[in-house]
């Protein structure tokens, strides 16, 4: 008997194992091969036309209202020069990028196999996603597709075939071209172009090899290779680069050492775009397909108020730096129209480090006392009256109960509570009003629409416990001197395509390009016009400000404005808001990150840049405020009690709305003695300093 007679049953199976394994593992291959052949026969032969992504669109031309230039920009972000071509842009950062990228690139056909089973292998080693093993080419399609998504193997598959197509659309030159224009290298600068002008202050023709390179080794990291922050990292990159540079005879030893030592003049230099805030939040109010086109949008912003106030806000901020002042920022609103006149999101936009980037303008913070007109407004319309009184003491609600700390003022005039800012009078009329009727209102003067519940607030609402956005909450002032009502923001006048993008239907007739004008923001009617305008009456008494702030305000000015300060918590976030019919200013000073400035309030900080853009305004025609409309009267009042005079009371004149004159005589002032105040005052009475 042979010995393959004699194996037991198990043995003959391990045996026929590995072919059943390979017979199984071609029957499974044979399908996957196929489907592979299909997709990318179907891949290559849908034709990809080069003029949609040749030169990464066309830009956008952003204008100001004027015609001046704000800004170029490409669909895919910011650029302080247009569109580069291959020739003007050193060869050598070329090769540098070729080389440490992507050592194939002439050879593969957009998909390097080779380097993707390389990046599997390295991944499988570390256990995780590191390497992506993508071309140039494949870069390129993540750059139009979705530079910045989360790395997926569903999205690299989709970079694989989009590589695929434009290996067969454009040359490898224009793909080179695509990458150095694409490509993001820090700080704000997309393309080696703007690059260049970034870090050094030339056009990228004018770049020594030092320097060439160096940029070249940016977007491959370009926060830990920074230079302006990481210049070290930076440096040993670009020293590797240089050495593979000369391994593979693009540069000889001498001229490596001759780039190692020559010197390195690094300075973030100011882009060419002005208002880079107000550019960045145009581009975002445009439909894609807007973006994907360019064109030419003439904006709202007028350049010359806004060069004026960005270097007020920048000035502040240097002044109150060593009070930890660290941003502020502003916007200014046409009252009738709601476009946007100047918007200065930072002190200084090339401060990457202090924030500079981020634009305070559009960020929710904290607003402080500057939501208390809406409260005050709110109580007015259900039948209050700037004569009616506020508590203004630490008992004024059980929900809001301070034991110790705050200043009291006993009971007062809703006039003075809200142009003095007090606090436990504003939470007193919050809890008359109702927490969900202020979050309503929010929301109709589109504020903000807040989320959750309104005990997720409670009355500390009233001291802005909410997040709002400046640029909203500036809008929404408007019912102050617009009758009760309030548009949305808008930047955008109109948008012109480009002539190349005109008649594509056979409709081309030698004009410039179709003009698209938005319509303006709906206007929304949120409180009546007498409430409005008592308000804003309120918030413009200079004496009713005084008891709360005293006299030589920033906000005591040579016209009449609504006007109102916030502080949160912690002094980190200063507020201030104004009013008129010609305009609506707001400003924010504080910290990012939430340190405390050196006791800085609104009134201190961001009420002085509220004022000087109110007087830079000015010197081009009056500021004013709406009249007093009908419906209105004026009574006279105990200016203690906001009752009807009785005969041993001060006199005051304010007004109410119609019918709604006090009725009752003031009993608290009785001959020469000390004013007799309502029980409910006890405990102040108590408390208060004789």
């Amino acid at each position: 008997m042979s010995s393959a007679a004699i194996l037991r049953p198990g043995a003959r199976w391990a045996r026929r194992l590995p072919r059943l394994l390979r017979a199984l593992a071609l029957c499974a291959l044979v399908p996957l091969v196929a489907l592979v052949q299909l997709t990318l026969g179907l891949v290559l032969a849908r034709p990809l036309d080069p003029a949609t992504i040749a030169r990464g669109g066309e830009p956008l031309l952003l204008l100001d209202r004027r015609g001046e230039q704000l800004a170029s920009v490409s669909p895919q972000g910011f650029d302080v020069s247009r569109w580069t071509p291959l020739a003007e842009l050193p060869a050598i950062a070329a090769s540098a990028v070729i080389e440490s990228e992507d050592h194939g690139f002439w050879r593969h056909r957009g998909v390097d196999g080779a380097g993707i089973a390389r990046a599997v292998w390295l991944n499988l080693r570390g256990g995780r996603l590191g390497y992506g093993g993508s071309t140039l080419t494949m870069q390129v399609a993540r750059m139009i597709l979705s530079e910045g998504a989360p790395r997926t193997f569903a999205a690299k598959a989709q970079e694989a075939l989009l590589a695929l197509r434009l290996e067969r659309a454009l040359t490898k030159h224009e793909l080179l071209e695509q990458w150095l224009n694409r490509a993001y290298f820090g700080n704000g600068a997309r393309g080696l172009a703007a690059a260049a002008q970034r870090y050094f202050g030339k056009p990228a023709r004018a770049l020594s090899t030092a320097e060439a390179v160096l940029l070249a080794c940016l977007p491959r990291a370009p926060t830990g290779y920074d230079p302006q922050r990481h210049l070290a990292a930076a440096l040993r990159r670009r020293d590797y680069v240089l050495a593979l540079l000369q391994q593979r005879g693009a540069l000889s030893a001498s001229e490596v050492l001759e780039a190692k030592a020559q010197p390195l003049d690094l300075a973030l230099h100011p882009p060419t775009q002005r208002a880079p805030h107000f550019a960045a939040w145009v581009v975002e109010q445009l439909t894609p397909a807007q973006r994907r086109r360019g064109g030419t949008v003439r904006t709202t912003l007028d350049l010359r108020l806004q060069d004026v106030l960005a270097r007020r806000v920048a000035a502040q901020v240097a002044e109150l730096g060593p009070r930890n002042l660290q941003q502020a920022g502003m916007v200014v609103l046409d009252t009738a129209t709601s476009e946007v006149l100047a918007m200065v999101g930072s002190a200084d936009f090339d401060d990457a480090a202090g924030g500079g980037q981020l634009n305070i303008v559009t960020r929710k913070r904290h607003p402080g006392s500057a939501l208390k007109p809406f409260v005050y407004a709110a109580a007015i319309e259900r039948g209050a009256s700037p004569v009616s009184l506020a508590w203004d003491v630490q008992t004024s609600s059980d929900e809001y109960f301070v034991a110790h700390g705050g200043v009291e003022h006993g009971p007062v005039r809703f006039r003075e509570a809200l142009a003095s800012s007090y606090n436990f009078a504003a939470v007193d009329v919050l809890q008359q009003v109702g927490v969900s009727t202020l979050m309503s209102l929010l929301a109709k003067a589109q504020v903000a629409e807040l989320p959750g519940a309104p005990e997720d607030y409670g009355l500390r609402l009233a001291l802005g416990a909410a997040k709002v956005r400046l640029l909203e909450l500036t809008a929404g002032y408007g019912f102050l001197v617009r009758g009760g009502k309030v548009r949305r923001p808008r930047g955008v006048l109109a948008v012109e395509a480009p002539a190349s993008r005109v008649g594509q239907a056979g409709a081309a007739s030698g004009v410039a390009g179709a003009l698209e004008r938005p319509p303006p923001g709906v206007e929304v009617a949120v409180l009546s016009e007498a409430t409005s305008w008592l308000v804003m009456d309120m918030l413009a008494d200079p004496d009713a400000r005084r008891p709360g702030f005293g006299s030589e305000l920033p906000l005591d000015l040579p016209f009449r404005v609504a006007a109102k300060t916030g502080t949160a918590r912690g002094f980190a976030d200063t507020w201030a808001v104004a009013a008129t019919r010609e305009v609506l200013v707001g400003a924010w000073a504080g910290t990012f990150d939430g340190t405390p400035t050196q006791g800085l309030v609104g009134m201190d900080a961001a009420a002085v840049l509220v004022r000087d853009a109110l007087l830079t305004v000015a010197e081009r025609g009056p500021l004013t405020l709406p009249p007093r409309p009908p419906g209105i009267e004026e009574v006279d009042v105990c200016p203690v009690s906001g009752l009807r005079p009785g005969p041993h009371c001060p006199h005051l004149h304010d007004y109410v709305p119609a019918g709604k004159a006090p009725q009752d005589t003031c009993d608290w002032h009785r001959g020469a003695g000390p004013v007799v105040y309502p029980p409910r005052a006890a405990g102040w009475q108590r408390r208060r300093p004789r």
